[in-house]
């Protein structure tokens, strides 16, 4: 078992918001295990992290998998010991009209969005409750707050990603776990440019103007960069936010103030 100081899980550690969390928390000092089903992309990151003298290991999972799931977690269990920080942040997105959406899709949205922050939460949380310690982020949604065009059943996953939350970060209190959520609004990745191509061709607009457009839905007329929500997410799982429990994080640049 390495010895080590602080130790965090994130899930869809390969691109976007979820390369820039392992950066992040390898960057203070976190050994930190990244989850994916992307291996090429994901082991890069690592790799990039361990020639810069951090700590960052890659596993191939998929968070809707219970086998592969409580697998990974007993293989980083075992090398650590324990684990501080869970960031749930694996997702993806379905951009369709509600009544073209098949119930496969629906399922597997579910699946990944909300059961897979159920699984690994279910699989982490008896190590949390061992130590009696521990911090869990949530990846929620400006989508959970507001409605959308065509992302109904995103936006529903989001939702009860806020509402888990809530719930569970009374639940898990008495073992000094602390649970939150975190709803950015539009953050450049792939996954939004996927979501912008896809609305550029439901609408026959260039890309270009419907990025324009998404834009224009944040106070600065800008999307996010991955960093500039690693950060808060970072804020969240550290002593800084020893206080904070059960709350959902809008880093969305005003759009729900609007």
């Amino acid at each position: 078992m390495e010895n080590v100081k602080n130790v965090a899980i994130v899930t869809g550690g390969a691109r976007g918001i979820g390369a820039a969390t392992v950066r992040t928390f390898a960057s203070h000092d976190y050994a930190v295990a990244s989850l994916d089903i992307l291996q090429d992309e994901g082991e890069k990151v690592c790799a990039l992290i361990r020639q810069s003298g951090g700590e960052a290991t890659f596993y191939h999972c998929d968070v809707s998998d219970e086998t592969r799931v409580k697998q990974v977690v007993g293989q980083i269990a075992e090398r650590y010991g324990r684990v501080d920080a869970l960031l749930n942040n694996a997702g993806i997105v379905l951009v369709k009209p509600f009544d073209e959406i098949t119930f496969e899709e629906y399922q597997r949205t579910f699946d990944v969005n909300v059961g897979g922050i159920f699984l690994l939460t279910k699989y982490v949380l008896p190590i949390m409750k061992e130590q009696k310690s521990g911090a869990i982020v949530n990846m929620a949604s400006v989508s959970g707050h507001v409605g959308q065009t065509d992302h109904v059943m995103y936006g529903s996953t989001k939702g009860a990603i806020i509402a888990m939350t809530r719930a569970l970060a009374w639940e898990v209190a008495p073992f000094n776990i602390r649970v939150n959520s975190i709803s950015p609004g539009s953050v450049d990745t792939p996954m939004l440019r996927s979501d912008i191509t896809l609305e550029s061709e439901r609408t026959n607009l260039p890309f270009e103007q419907v990025k324009r457009m998404r834009e224009a839905e944040q106070a600065f007329n800008r999307w996010a960069d991955p960093a500039e929500i690693a950060e808060p997410i970072y804020f969240l799982a550290s002593q800084a936010a020893s206080f904070i429990t059960g709350t959902d994080l809008l880093v969305d640049c005003g759009w729900v103030a609007k």
